[in-house]
């Protein structure tokens, strides 16, 4: 993920308090889950693995993450620095004990705003650490001792960055929905900006794409969640879900003809980051298909298989854009000869063949294969047909309640 604007908005281990609130803390920061993820994933090169390893043991040490260390090694099944995680947990224990020193002293000789910011502190601290069980405690004990609307809303977003660097789902949603209850209650427009980030990509890792994608687009414009991803991860999100979930119209409309999102795709992001997902959009939206499947492709290879929150669902995301992307081809037609269309797509006759089969197969497409000449037959619903019934069956229940009416005003 880029720092470049975030470094603008984020000041790592400040809280809300000691500064100005439009200041977000950076903790815990996803970019350390990133790496987690991409040393434990097998498809990933090993001397590439290598390099974001040492990557993340420099931000273990940095942040001294005892605990995040203990369960990293278990996780990779690499032996175990004891010297190096006694030294961390020993920073850890000295560091917390100050803090409870602070909380103390707090208590007992200033006000309930500074027990606050002791208490926030230490959260924080165990955040940073990686030590979820403990900072979840922490951060509710930390949201009892608060007051303030926004202030509680601030420590509701802690609590879903923390599950958003476990993926804890429960964890997530439970507060996503305690931050729209207080939101209610009077969050600010700034805050309620930062939880449509925070929904959809939350959604997103869930599988729900289409509703991941309206919240994206509701966030584009107004984004300010820097704490959370990149603009440039926002944008690419966005077109990612925006094709899957919008059709044609709608896609021209929201994605092709925004300003915010053509600006980023037309720069190419900061390392060029976005030029395939902009390529993928363009080839898709212009019915070029044979560019489109090598995107996808490229998108799969190079990107979905490396993203946390997607890598669970880029097979199924690849299988529905390439339904997508069919019926797309076929509805105008009436008949398509099947050569016509694997050469429009840029793959084989026998590809085509057995994909629109197993397509079919599963009630997924609409269409039959006359094998013998070669061509797909559409089976277009009747519309007009169904709308007429439709009417029909409404009016004569619409009718019958007006007769009933009738006989009870009349009796």
């Amino acid at each position: 993920m880029s720092e470049s604007k975030s470094d603008k908005k984020v000041a790592k281990g400040a809280s809300v308090d000691e500064f100005d609130k439009d200041i977000i803390t950076k903790n815990p920061n996803l970019e350390i889950a990133q790496l987690r993820f991409l040393v434990n994933n097998k498809e990933l090169d090993p001397a590439v693995k290598n390099e974001k390893l040492k990557v993340l043991q420099t931000y273990i040490l940095d942040n001294e993450m005892g605990p995040f260390y203990e369960l990293l090694t278990a996780e990779l099944g690499a032996p175990l620095d004891k010297a190096l995680l006694a030294e961390l947990k020993a920073k850890n224990a000295k560091r917390i004990a100050e803090i409870d020193a602070e909380i103390a002293d707090a208590e007992q000789n200033l006000g309930e705003s500074e027990v606050r910011q002791a208490l926030l502190k230490k959260s924080e601290y165990l955040c940073q650490i990686g030590d979820k069980d403990a900072a979840v405690s922490a951060f509710r004990h930390t949201y009892e001792k608060t007051v303030g609307i926004g202030y509680r809303i601030d420590l509701v977003f802690n609590l879903i960055r923390l599950g958003l660097f476990f993926l804890d789902h429960k964890l997530i949603n439970a507060n996503i929905s305690k931050a729209k209850d207080l939101m209610e209650q009077g969050g600010d427009w700034d805050r309620k900006n930062r939880l449509r980030s925070y929904e959809g990509l939350y959604k997103m890792s869930t599988r729900d794409f289409k509703g991941a994608a309206a919240l994206f687009l509701e966030a584009v414009p107004t984004f300010g969640s820097y704490e959370l991803m990149s603009y440039e991860d926002l944008v690419f999100y966005t077109v990612l879900t925006t094709v899957y979930s919008l059709d044609r119209p709608e896609l021209r409309e929201k994605v092709i003809r925004c300003n915010e999102v053509q600006e980023q795709l037309t720069g190419g992001g900061e390392k060029g980051d976005l030029i395939p997902i902009r390529q993928y959009l363009d080839s898709f939206y212009n019915c070029h298909y044979d560019q489109f499947f090598v995107g996808l492709a490229q998108l799969e290879a190079q990107r979905l298989k490396f993203d946390r929150y997607v890598a669970p669902h880029y097979g199924f995301y690849s299988r529905a854009m390439r339904l997508k992307a069919y019926e797309q081809f076929l509805t105008p037609y009436k008949t398509v000869r099947l050569d016509m269309m694997s050469k429009d797509f840029g793959v084989s006759k026998a590809f085509i063949d057995r994909e629109l089969h197993r397509l079919i197969s599963t009630g997924q497409l609409n269409c039959r294969i006359d094998a013998v000449r070669g061509v797909i037959e559409m089976n277009h619903p009747d519309n007009k047909n169904h709308l007429y019934k439709t009417v029909m069956r409404d009016g004569d229940v619409l009718l019958n309640r007006i007769q009933k009416l009738a006989r009870v005003v009349n009796a």
